[in-house]
């Protein structure tokens, strides 16, 4: 069986086979639902449940997925997965891991030319054997050839999420393993929305016996990994207590920040600094977040920090959102309900959410008709007032995530978009369209006076569908011309407006909102994703709308 990295991702993998055996989509979004909570559970705490029997007290966990994550937790196995598996024909597995070909279209490949890999449908597409099948064409064998070749682009990376918790956990299980100083370094370190190697600095003494020290230290790393083995390579470096502060902050920057530091590499000076405080200190810099050391525009701001202006001080952080937008419930493909969303906003800190469930053109996420609307409206309306007395100030904005159909217009006539409080407009079919196409059918979008957000500008999915072509450029210009917002999704999937945009953000003045796209409780969780990025943006507090008040936010909302 296959090496699960974590019980989460063992949980997705049962809701994948799920799906593609068409089992009951109740159940498997059970599944699904049980592996976001668990995301944020250590590992430690679910396998103590699992010899207690306490799993089912942890919330989305019943009985049958307990049995399965206390096989797995406690043995290593699930039998209840391997019989899932082999229950599925063979190559069905592989092949619908390209992005685009689904388990029908599969399964035809499968019983009317044998093929049961990728490496096999990259050559049957090359001899042009797709093109005798029924439903498949020119134009579609050219698709499956270009998400074949996404699909080996991305070989040896993983996102964020899915190595993070575990490259903290194997730098403390190698902690305890060798009684030395070890920190995660690199692109980990950095927060890099995809990471294509785990890094660790380990301290060794550079005296005589380094060298036996060293290939001890790797030893313990390799023994380390292996019993918990990582999606992507570990990659440990080793420095010198006296030179530690440098090579931390080397082996941490990114190329336009080391070379925006211009530091020497072959004097002493600010080689010698035994922590990053006193390196930087020695080149007349504060210290900057690992989060910020990207492209070097973070110097210029550095030194205005040093001048006492606000420079670093001025950008967006995790204690700065006060409330978050795009936050989904079971009237559409949420997995929670409204109350129980309010109620982790309210535990969480925030002033104020905003709900927005999909729009009715949206029928594969059970998107809102015109009677789903009215019930919700109502609902919406009487939660306010509950709050208002236990929580006074809270604020629960009614929205709408309405599709942008392929003319540019929203998914319900203006009679209905001016009921909600906000409308965030987003693309959910029709990727294939041309560049030009997909800007002007954007820019309708914005233009349209009810929308207040861009959703998922790009439609990306790390590591899973390339971005749409579009004109971002003229879409930020578009945006900050009308004062809709462009949404920096937060979902780790996503992560969508790309953080590589935001000079034209800021050099336009575009509004953005840090939107965590919560299809759950847990979901809310995802904002910090969309913090690192925006600041990796370097965007200013002042152009993150959800850093306002309530009142504030409420105001910009009904501008329009």
């Amino acid at each position: 069986m296959k090496v699960r990295h974590s019980p989460s991702e063992l949980l997705e993998e049962f809701a994948r086979l799920m799906q593609l055996k068409g089992e009951n989509p109740f159940k498997t979004r059970a599944f699904e639902k049980a592996a976001g909570l668990l995301a944020a559970v250590p590992e430690s705490e679910l396998k103590e449940r699992a010899r207690e029997g306490t799993l089912t007290e942890l919330e989305g966990i019943g009985k049958g997925i307990s049995e399965v994550l206390s096989e797995f937790l406690l043995h290593g196995r699930s039998k209840a997965l391997e019989e899932l598996e082999a229950s599925i024909p063979r190559g069905m597995l592989e092949l619908t891991r390209i992005p685009g070909l689904g388990p029908k279209k599969a399964q035809q490949l499968i019983e009317e030319l044998g093929i049961e890999s990728v490496r096999e449908l990259e050559y049957a597409c090359r001899e042009n054997r797709l093109l005798k099948l029924k439903g498949f064409g020119e134009k579609l064998q050219q698709k499956i050839l270009d998400s074949i070749a996404f699909l080996h682009s991305t070989e040896g990376q993983a996102r964020l999420d899915e190595v993070l918790m575990e490259a903290e956990a194997l730098a403390e299980r190698v902690r305890k393993a060798t009684g030395a100083r070890v920190e995660l370094t690199g692109e980990i370190r950095r927060r890099c929305e995809v990471v294509h190697a785990v890094e660790l600095l380990v301290e060794v003494a550079g005296d005589r016996s380094r060298a036996k020290k060293t290939s001890e230290l790797e030893l313990a790393i390799a023994e380390a990994s292996a019993k918990e083995p990582l999606k992507v390579e570990v990659k440990p470096s080793f420095a010198d207590p006296k030179h530690w502060g440098y090579e931390w902050a080397r082996t941490t920057a990114g190329e336009g920040h080391w070379k925006a530091l211009g530091t020497p590499e072959s004097t002493e000076g600010p080689r010698d600094s035994s922590d990053e405080e006193g390196f930087y200190r020695e080149l007349g810099l504060p210290w900057i977040d690992p989060v910020l050391r990207e492209t070097g525009e973070e110097l210029d701001l550095a030194r205005k920090t040093t001048e006492g202006k606000s420079g670093l001080s001025g950008l967006v952080t995790e204690r700065s959102i006060q409330g978050v937008f795009h936050c989904h419930t079971t009237r559409s493909d949420g997995a929670d309900s409204l109350e129980a969303m309010v109620e982790a906003a309210i535990a969480r800190g925030y002033r104020y959410i905003g709900i927005s469930d999909h729009s009715q053109t949206a029928f594969y996420a059970q998107g809102l008709k015109s009677a789903a609307l009215k019930e919700q409206e109502r609902e919406i309306r009487e939660l306010q007032e509950k709050v208002d007395r236990t929580h006074p100030g809270f604020r629960i904005f009614w929205g709408i995530e309405s599709d942008i159909l392929k003319d540019g217009s929203l998914d319900y006539p203006d009679s209905v978009l001016k009921r909600f409080d906000f409308v965030i407009a987003s693309i959910h079919q029709r990727h294939e369209l041309d560049r030009h196409t997909m800007t002007e059918r954007i820019v309708q979008a914005i233009r349209n006076p009810y929308t207040r957000f861009i959703g998922h500008l790009t439609g990306r999915l790390l590591l899973g569908r390339r971005p749409y072509e579009i004109d971002i450029e003229r879409i930020i210009a578009e945006a900050a011309r009308h004062d809709v917002a462009i949404e920096l999704n937060s979902h780790p999937q996503r992560l969508d407006i790309d953080w590589r945009w935001g000079a034209e953000l800021r050099k336009r003045s575009t509004m953005i909102s840090i939107n965590p796209d919560a299809h759950e409780v847990a979901g809310l969780d995802d904002t910090r994703y969309g913090v690192w990025m925006a600041r990796k943006a370097l965007m200013p507090e002042s152009l993150v709308l959800n850093s306002r008040p309530v009142e504030e936010v409420a105001r910009w909302l009904a501008r329009r």
